[in-house]
């Protein structure tokens, strides 16, 4: 008898799983971003998961569920759309998220995977790269905000902790900062965050880093 009530309590748990696991990839996924762009005397807006501008090449970067998408902000012409290999999301945590580096090209996480993908500003070829959470059980991972610092340094929130790692993507592995204080909470880095980043500071050290 026992054994049967376990058997139907894995088979529920395995139910519960699927039903949860169809939000990955719909069209009902999390918060979506949005940008407008200027074209033709026409203000355009883009909907997607994360919308980025890129102002030193004029383009606006789109995740959306199911690829990426380069615009022409000026013109409104689609420069190029972009597959994810492998790419998942999931609609009951923190929204997955996309940053540009540097060069222009474009750094995407999975709330579902510790998997990121870069996105050759010139080439515009997706590259996907599994990473390694130092100190860490691989089964908590996927990753929602993601913060690139003045020194280049890449760093993310997990999806659902919120603890926040620094990434190495080329080494394929990530380190756990230790905070000072209380946890982070919430999907985003504060604009204080982000302005600390720009200026390579260590903003976790200090009350700026606490979410609204």
């Amino acid at each position: 008898m026992n054994n049967r009530i376990i058997i139907a309590c894995i088979w529920w748990i395995m139910i519960f799983a699927a039903v949860v696991m169809t939000g990955c990839g719909s069209g009902s996924g999390p918060a979506q971003g949005k940008a407008t762009v200027r074209a033709a005397n026409v203000d355009v807006q883009l909907d997607g998961i994360r919308v980025r501008r890129d102002e030193a090449r004029n383009r606006i970067w789109l995740l959306g569920l199911d690829d990426v998408r380069v615009y022409d902000a000026g013109s409104k012409r689609l420069i190029r759309k972009v597959a994810l290999p492998g790419w998942s999301m999931a609609r009951f945590t923190c929204a997955p998220d996309m940053v540009l580096d540097g060069s222009g090209s474009a750094i995407v996480s999975s709330n579902v995977l510790a998997r990121f993908w870069r996105i050759d500003a010139d080439s515009f070829e997706a590259q996907a790269h599994d990473i390694r959470l130092e100190g860490r059980e691989q089964w908590d991972v996927g990753f929602g905000a993601l913060a690139v610092a003045g020194d280049e340094s890449l760093y993310a929130l997990t999806a659902t902790g919120g603890s926040l790692w620094k990434i190495d993507i080329a080494r394929a592995s990530a380190s756990l900062i230790e905070l000072e204080g209380p946890p982070l909470r919430g999907c985003a880095f504060t604009p204080q965050f982000l302005k600390d980043f720009e200026r390579s500071r260590k903003p976790w050290t200090r009350p700026s880093l606490q979410q609204n």
